[in-house]
């Protein structure tokens, strides 16, 4: 949790709910009881469930457009930067990925297009760092395998993914030839 505002530990709280229990488990309840306040507490800063998966997307919102605005930064390392921040199962944007995803499975159709967004704003920059469509669909969905990877394996490196996938992966994509 972080120790910013009680709307931001609570989102926190529910974030983690989510991504690491499921939308059956990520109550009011259970959320205020993660984050430490009563029901009533919780209930104050979001009036409803709706209230606070509106909370979650607007955060979810806004950290897709820092990602989008980082990667732009660099386009000839746009690629390295999509697939190491796949990587990287702590980042706040991949646990509210993970959570979102849950919302929008669920019918939640806001966090559906803010996910759908977010999805067209990383490929569009691929695109133009690869210059080519199909690779930066390639690298779109070698991400989003990268982070299934780690969901599954719970962050374990294994055989299957070693310390130089990353620079495989982006090789192949780069340069169109497998590293040496």
């Amino acid at each position: 949790m972080t120790t910013g505002s009680k709307q931001d530990n609570i989102i926190d709280s529910y974030v983690a709910l989510l991504s690491e229990q499921g939308l059956h488990d990520a109550t009011i309840e259970a959320t205020a009881r993660h984050c430490g306040l009563s029901k009533a507490g919780l209930l104050h800063h979001f009036p409803s469930r709706q209230a606070l998966d509106a909370g979650l997307v607007s955060r979810l919102r806004t950290l897709i457009d820092d990602d989008v605005a980082a990667m732009a930064q660099a386009p000839e390392r746009a690629v390295h930067y999509y697939l190491a921040s796949s990587l990287d199962e702590a980042s706040p944007l991949e646990r509210m990925v993970v959570a979102a995803t849950r919302l929008a499975q669920s019918g939640n159709e806001e966090a559906a297009q803010v996910l759908r967004s977010g999805r067209d704003r990383w490929y569009a920059l691929l695109v133009e760092a690869l210059g080519d469509p199909a690779l930066a669909k390639l690298a779109l969905l070698a991400g989003d395998g990268l982070s299934y990877h780690l969901d599954i394996t719970r962050g374990a490196r294994d055989g299957f993914m070693g310390e130089g996938t990353l620079d495989e992966l982006v090789a192949l994509l780069v340069n169109r030839q497998p590293a040496a």
